[in-house]
């Protein structure tokens, strides 16, 4: 009885013993810290879908000028302001496909894939240039024939023989001291109607620049009678109110009334 007790004794002071003790603190919790975040990412500009939209810009503009070309009292400092936007974004448009070529400003490097992107920088920058008079037209007369040229080594059915049509246009718009050259001009034209004979644009602009310069009433006469007989209700009516005009057109003054040419033609 006496052990028994002692070792309940004993265990006794061993358990009051182990309660007397601090219990152990947890360690501090280390703070976590939250990963990185990654940055946004920024993806490069595509130059493929920027040429793309700038063509598109481009297209878009030209209408609009043409639309506002028509009316019977069209603002010419808004149809200059037009174009001038129009040939930036066709610009843009070839510029983001051949950058060295831009860079150089050598549009005879441009390729096959902006040959529109550049022709609508002709146009376009021939029409600004036309709303302002000879000079300018005669000042950027350099880069236009350039441009042109090079579209119709790549792409001479574009727009219904439209680089052909346009070079003739300008060569007959400037005066010979500035490098006009009516012979020239009528060449570009009849080349442009023999590709497209069915765009009653090449007829209409060959009548009023070439034939009216060179005072040829057969010329004259002959086209604007195709060009009502195309299909096109709007060319019959341009052909129509020019022949309206002949008596003024042909004589002394003849010269003289004729529009200057050297921007898009209907």
């Amino acid at each position: 009885m006496i052990e028994r007790a002692s070792c309940a004794l004993a265990a006794a002071a061993l358990c009051a013993a182990a309660g007397c003790q601090p219990a152990k603190r947890a360690p501090p919790a280390v703070p976590v810290s939250p990963p990185p975040v990654a940055p946004p990412m920024v993806l490069a500009p595509d130059p493929a879908r920027i040429a793309q939209d700038s063509l598109a810009a481009a297209r878009a503009r030209r209408l609009r000028i043409a639309q506002e070309e028509r009316l019977p009292d069209p603002d010419t400092a808004a149809i200059a302001a037009e174009a001038q936007a129009c040939a930036a974004d066709a610009r843009r448009s070839w510029a983001e496909q051949f950058p060295e070529a831009a860079a150089q400003r050598a549009r005879g490097r441009v390729g096959a894939a902006g040959a529109e992107a550049l022709y609508l920088e002709a146009v376009c920058s021939a029409t600004s240039a036309r709303m302002q008079g000879f000079t300018p037209l005669i000042d950027y007369k350099g880069e236009l024939i350039a441009a042109f040229r090079r579209v119709a080594e790549l792409t001479p059915d574009l727009d219904g023989a439209g680089a052909e049509r346009e070079l003739g246009a300008l060569q007959a718009a400037l005066p010979t001291y500035a490098g006009g050259d009516l012979e020239e001009a009528r060449e570009h034209l009849l080349a442009a109607v023999r590709r497209a004979p069915q765009d009653p644009r090449n007829h209409l602009v060959l009548a009023r620049t070439v034939a009216v310069k060179a005072q040829d009433r057969a010329l004259f006469k002959e086209h604007l009678e195709i060009a009502r007989a195309c299909g096109d209700e709007q060319a019959a009516r341009d052909a129509d109110a020019l022949l309206q005009r002949e008596d003024e057109l042909f004589g002394p003054r003849g010269e003289a009334a004729q529009p200057i040419p050297g921007g898009p033609h209907r």
